[in-house]
């Protein structure tokens, strides 16, 4: 699930006007923010509005405000903004009745055309008055989580101008307290007679929006060659602590402890209380599983052999699940045995000291059959290519040791499990694995420009197959788990076809009528199972979990002598559509179905998109769980080829 988080983020460093000092830093604030927002907090870049310099114009960012926020049917009530400006403040004198008590200056916001003439007059900022109607419209629209973060300030320091370089405000020469009505935001008060009594961007506590600001008014923001202090406090701080615990109050401390003393942070809002962003970006990942003490030696953790779990497999043991938050290892277990849905770990380590209590993510899976890979010359990606051999090893010791799944690189096609060559675009992936070829289309391509996109698809390649062909060689279930695949009628859901899966195969017309299809499991055996059904896209490597038991409900869903009928239209078993993108002709995938006796956290095995974990909400059946050799697992695949309804067949 990607995050839910949008943003309109504007940096400033060239003015437009003479009269104005350009900054330093200020479009290089506003990269930090968004690499923040893309790198740890995981924001799809669509969803996120970037304005620097001359594009941040005073219409243009009205009009991405808009665009981007207000009237985006993607953005849903309650869905996280934030709203953030790096550049220079300002002062325009208020016109008469402006304010409550007396006249006085209005702080501004600077855009790239502050205090210069267009063609709908001179151009005095925007205003306080208009930010805040602008963040009430906003409100309106999509809810109050809504965070309004400024690096600029409002006052000239006493040194005069000869610092003002290094100070995020500009004095006002020309615009005028006219210019200040006449570029209201148009839902603001538009008459004189309509008097404020808000003083500033932070003056002024309201429900729509938190503002968490360089500094209070009165008080100066600086700048240097790295960067905007407050913003470079922030980027800081993100790598010092885990964000998720701190509210927008205690993120302000923390923020200014480290700024110079001249500089204090402030947060204003009645929600300052709320976790920042409300908490939106810091889901549970998946990734992480439950642990528990076992004894004095060794940690329980909840992922087996169900999940791909080996002797010797290694996990990183850390403080919490959630994503976008710092969340450092604290120590490194090694598997020692190994059971249906969990296993045993010992320290790595020397020390004696244990964790009680954490998360474990998995660092080296010690499969002992390494992903073979092939790598194909290609003149116009030597570097890239240089660069994978050094990432996978030739020498089987060494690839045992690579983090993640131990992958060989051999020297030719016939010894591999793909083959991959590097163009300037992409990445070029041809399967020689049988279950694919002899099902799916042999090769792909997919979009890759770097190393590190390189060697995340061939990552994402050696887990997919692992996944595929994992099964339990003891099959405990064999004929007594079967799965059936038919079409429904999209307005009864009502079955309207046969069993599709025939000797694990099915063949499916995408008729561009978004048909829907369910998957029917048998249980002939006689215990009570739980459960999972994957869905394995080999038209690139994803993998997601069509249906997931709540893991909240104590009885195993899958009863003895019955059956489950998967894409039935309730909230957890939505049905199931097949169809091509756009200019293919064919495409494939698999369902891994994987039933188990006790219940399990299966999100663990997802790779693509990023989802929320189960793991979080798991029953404590830690003290209560059967005797090992009780549990059992096992699992079937089907294969399913899509393929373009023909001219003919119209």
């Amino acid at each position: 699930m990607a995050t839910r988080v949008f943003a309109l983020i504007i940096g400033i460093d060239k003015y437009k006007s003479g009269r104005i000092w350009n900054q330093e830093s200020c479009a290089d604030d506003a990269k930090n923010i968004k690499h923040w927002l893309t790198r740890d907090l995981h924001v799809p870049r669509d969803q996120i509005c970037l304005l620097l310099d001359a594009e941040a114009t005073k219409r243009k960012i009205e009009d991405h405000f808009m665009s981007h926020l207000v009237n985006n049917p993607a953005i849903e009530r309650g869905d996280a903004i934030l709203v953030y400006f790096s550049g220079h403040g300002s002062t325009v004198r208020s016109p008469p009745g402006w304010f409550e008590h007396g006249r006085g200056e209005v702080e501004v916001l600077c855009p790239h055309d502050h205090d210069t003439k267009t063609a709908e007059g001179r151009v005095a900022g925007i205003s306080d008055r208009s930010l805040h109607a602008m963040m009430k419209d906003l409100c309106q629209a999509k809810g109050n989580n809504i965070t309004l973060m400024l690096d600029a300030c409002f006052i000239m320091p006493l040194d005069g101008p000869r610092e003002r370089k290094h100070i995020r405000y500009t004095p006002t020469t020309k615009a005028t307290s006219e210019d200040l009505f006449s570029g209201l935001w148009k839902s603001a008060m538009v008459h004189k007679s309509q008097v404020s009594s808000s003083r500033g961007f932070t003056a002024t506590t309201h429900g729509t929006h938190v503002v968490l600001a360089a500094c209070g008014s009165g008080w100066v923001a600086t700048e240097g060659k790295a960067g905007g202090n407050f913003t470079m406090a922030l980027m800081a701080l993100k790598d010092r602590v885990a964000l998720h615990k701190l509210t927008y109050t205690e993120l302000t401390q923390q923020v200014t402890a480290l700024m110079d003393d001249h500089q204090h942070a402030v947060s204003m809002g009645r929600h300052t209380d709320r976790i920042l962003f409300d908490g939106i970006p810091f889901l549970p990942d998946a990734g992480y599983v439950s642990i528990d003490v076992y004894d004095n030696e060794k940690l329980r953790v909840e992922a087996g052999a169900i999940h791909g779990i080996m002797e010797g497999t290694e996990f990183t043991i850390h403080q919490h699940n959630r994503r976008g938050s710092l969340n450092p290892v604290l120590a490194t277990y090694s598997v020692i045995e190994v059971y249906p849905t969990w296993c045993l770990a010992r320290c790595k380590s020397s020390a004696r000291s244990m964790a009680r209590e954490g998360w474990a993510r998995i660092k080296r899976w010690n499969n002992s059959t390494p992903f073979r890979v092939h790598l194909r010359k290609s003149l116009l990606s030597i570097l890239r290519r240089c660069s994978l051999r050094r990432a996978i090893a030739s020498d089987p010791e060494k690839a045992s040791e690579r983090p993640g799944l131990s992958m060989l690189r051999v020297k030719s096609a016939t010894q591999a499990d793909i083959s991959v060559k590097m163009r300037r675009r992409d990445l070029v992936v041809e399967r020689h694995d049988p279950l694919m070829v002899s099902n799916c289309r042999r090769v792909i391509e997919l979009p890759s420009e770097r190393t590190s996109s390189d060697l995340k698809i061939i990552d994402d390649a050696a887990r997919f197959h692992l996944h595929l062909h994992r099964k339990n060689p003891a099959r405990p279930l064999l004929g007594l788990v079967s799965m059936e695949l038919f079409r429904l009628d999209s307005s009864t859901w009502t079955r309207v076809s046969g069993n599709l899966l025939v000797n694990g195969k099915a063949e499916i017309v995408d008729d561009e009528k978004n048909s829907i299809y369910a998957v029917m499991v048998h249980n002939y055996s006689d215990h009570d199972l739980w459960p999972y059904l994957a869905y394995m896209d080999a038209t690139g490597y994803g993998i997601s979990m069509v249906y997931h038991p709540d893991p909240s409900v104590t009885v195993p869903p899958l009863r003895k002598h019955s059956a489950l009928i998967i894409g039935s239209g309730t909230p957890d078993s939505e049905a199931l559509i097949f169809s091509l993108a756009a200019g293919a002709d064919t495409g494939a995938g698999f369902l891994k179905l994987f039933v188990s006796s006790t219940f399990t956290p299966m999100k663990f095995i997802e790779q693509g998109i990023p989802t929320s974990a189960l793991s979080a909400q798991v029953r404590d059946n830690k003290k209560t769980a059967p005797a090992p050799q009780s549990d059992f697992w096992d699992s079937m695949v089907g294969c399913v080829t899509v393929v373009r309804k023909s001219e003919r067949e119209t």
